[in-house]
């Protein structure tokens, strides 16, 4: 880590949805690889708690409310980064799991609000971003993906489908920077025990059916700072792209908790489940 604690000294980075869970994990993990970080989420108490978190260990952090889903806010965000002196490293996180059960009777107005958080505020940040980053000639952008961004899941058609989206952006950004010096990453943290995972909204009749996620969870789980490690790859070498958690290793971090005997309560990630009234889905 001592060899390493200067690898981003003089660079600046964003991470957005960074009061906690994996964005926290990021701009942490950033940080401490001597980077100053600028933190952001829509609850200004919770930003300011995690910017103390960060300068408790003496890490250069600032950060500020913002609701990704409104341009200006996230403008503000980015001059709040230029105010440190420069824009390096823009990682557009936040994102919300929308509610869970068939599309038909999903409420409109979670499925707009999930339009909102994970699309628009990944073409905000990234709109935000990219003209600084070309103009001086380089910057890291990282959208970041999630269940469904190579396929369709059933249920889960909001979140699914708005990740989809992002990895089909991200790579079109990448075709329109090409030999620009700046680089567009995508990235899939893969599964992590964070609330967007333990606090789940779903339509009546169909919340019996997410007890298999502690299971799959506690099998294939991961930390949200072991989920942040890869980050820091993208950000200093060439790497066009990462995704952890691929097949294989899924297969085998399962294997190694069954014989280790992991697969007990323990293991088994806590359900927070809000049911929705019967109606709130025309």
């Amino acid at each position: 880590m001592d060899a390493q604690r200067d690898l981003l000294r003089g660079r600046v980075a964003v991470v957005t949805g960074s009061s906690r869970g994996f964005g926290f994990a990021a701009a942490q993990m950033l940080g401490r690889h001597g980077a100053a970080v600028v933190l952001a989420s829509r609850s200004e108490p919770h930003v300011a708690e995690a910017v103390e978190r960060l300068r408790a260990e003496g890490i250069t952090a600032a950060g500020r409310r913002c609701d990704t889903g409104e341009m200006a806010d996230v403008e503000a965000l980015r001059e709040e980064a230029r105010r440190l002196g420069t824009l390096d490293i823009w990682v557009n996180n936040a994102g919300i799991s929308g509610v869970y059960g068939p599309t038909a009777s999903t409420p409109v107005e979670d499925f707009t609000r999930v339009v909102r958080t994970n699309i628009l505020g990944t073409f905000h940040g990234s709109r935000a971003a990219l003209p600084v980053f070309l103009a001086q000639g380089h910057g890291d952008l990282v959208n970041i993906y999630g269940q469904g961004d190579r396929g369709p899941v059933a249920l889960q058609n909001a979140y699914a489908s708005s990740k989809r989206w992002v990895r089909q952006f991200t790579e079109t950004l990448r075709l329109e920077t090409k030999g620009t010096g700046v680089r567009v990453h995508g990235m899939n943290p893969g599964l992590m025990t964070t609330d967007l995972l333990g606090r789940v909204t779903s339509q009546r009749g169909y919340e019996q059916r997410l007890g298999a996620l502690q299971v799959v969870v506690g099998l294939w789980g991961q930390t949200p700072e072991d989920a942040a490690r890869p980050l820091l790859g993208l950000v200093t070498s060439d790497a066009a792209e990462y995704r952890a958690l691929k097949g294989p290793a899924l297969v085998t971090r399962g294997i190694r908790s069954v014989l280790a005997g992991r697969l007990r309560r323990e293991n088994r990630m806590p359900l927070d489940i809000t049911v929705l009234d019967d109606g709130s889905g025309s």
